[in-house]
């Protein structure tokens, strides 16, 4: 029987690690931080890894993706074709900005250059008044001033060109239509002391619109001669005719006369208001409305014909008196004389005076 002389050690405290498990445990944890070291060093799935310094002004290294880049395009071809866009967009926005200009430029040219009355939809009915030439005073002698520089308003131009002319559209009648160079050979001598005196000049004036007439009945347009006798009291120096029949069938018939003074037309003027019928009306009154009638100079008289068609009358008469000259306007016509024709021809006929 063979006996085991190996020392014991005794019983081992709690605590006091042996040398084994002391060589066990530092194994244990070198190999732990192994892993821990090996886990550092792994790169992230989630992680770019990361790029030496410098890498980025390598030569030869590829530009990074740019995400939002179109699928098989560079970024080189991206802005090319993005330029091409902006410059196509840009003609185009330049072309329909040149396509309204230009064609709000013609419409506007299509718009201004007719009449407004020869536009659909905006043209006016015609009331009747009358479309004349642009007028134009004759012109003065040599030395003489207009009718508003003098004291008593007297004229020096020449007697015919101071009537109207013939409106568009309108017939001249009787000798009014080629109007005359020389005053009539059969006008009383009071007559040709104004108009011979501007005849000899006449070949080196415009024409005229009017004509040379006597001072007499025919002048007055006068059924007789009860009121001829002013005409020689007040001593007429000269009378002018114009004359036309319009488009609607109304006749005018213009008379200028011509005294030595203002006073001498006023006395006139006051006798013939008292005529109540001429060669065309056979009776008259006085057209209360007409008190204030609209003139451009002087003063104005209107009767109108007691005879009517409908609620116009058929003939209607003005007599105007500025300075030294007076006027006569009458208008006549069988379908009744248009109200705004006469108001037109009786203004501007005193407008001539001025």
């Amino acid at each position: 029987m063979s006996t085991d002389i190996t020392p014991n050690p005794g019983p081992v405290e709690p605590g006091e690690p042996t040398s084994s498990t002391t060589a066990d445990t530092k194994q244990a944890d070198t190999k732990q931080a192994d892993a821990t070291q090996a886990d550092a060093v792994q790169p992230d799935a989630w992680t770019a890894p990361d790029r030496p310094a410098g890498a980025d002004a390598a030569p030869g290294d590829a530009p990074a993706d740019d995400p939002w880049a179109v699928p098989g395009e560079s970024g080189d071809e991206a802005s090319v074709e993005a330029r091409k866009r902006d410059h196509k967009r840009f003609w185009q926005v330049g072309a329909a900005v040149l396509t309204t200009v230009v064609l709000g430029a013609a419409t506007a040219v299509a718009v201004t250059l007719p009449d407004r009355t020869d536009l659909p939809g905006l043209a006016t009915p015609n009331d009747g008044r009358y479309v004349f030439p642009e007028l134009t005073l004759p012109p003065l002698p040599a030395g003489a001033s207009a009718p508003a520089d003098y004291k008593f308003k007297k004229h020096t131009a020449d007697l015919r060109g101071l009537l109207l002319p013939l409106p568009k559209g309108a017939v001249g009648t009787g000798p009014s239509a080629a109007p005359s160079a020389s005053p009539s050979g059969a006008a009383s001598p009071s007559a040709s002391a104004s108009p011979s005196a501007s005849a000899s000049a006449s070949a080196t004036l415009p024409p005229v619109v009017g004509r040379w007439v006597p001072c007499d009945r025919d002048a007055m347009l006068a059924k007789d001669d009860k009121y001829t006798k002013f005409l020689i009291s007040d001593a007429c120096r000269g009378a002018a005719a114009q004359g036309w029949t319009a488009k609607d069938g109304t006749r005018a018939e213009l008379r200028l006369f011509r005294f030595g003074s203002q006073d001498e037309a006023s006395n006139f003027y006051s006798g013939v208001n008292l005529m109540t019928a001429t060669k065309d009306i056979e009776a008259s009154h006085v057209d209360i409305a007409a008190f204030g009638y609209p003139v451009a100079v002087g003063q104005v008289n209107v009767r109108d014909s007691d005879a009517k068609s409908g609620d116009r009358p058929t003939g209607r008469i003005g007599w105007l008196q500025y300075g030294d000259l007076v006027g006569l306007v009458q208008l006549t016509n069988p379908q009744g004389v248009p109200d705004q024709a006469f108001r037109q021809v009786v203004l501007l006929q005193s407008a001539m005076l001025a």
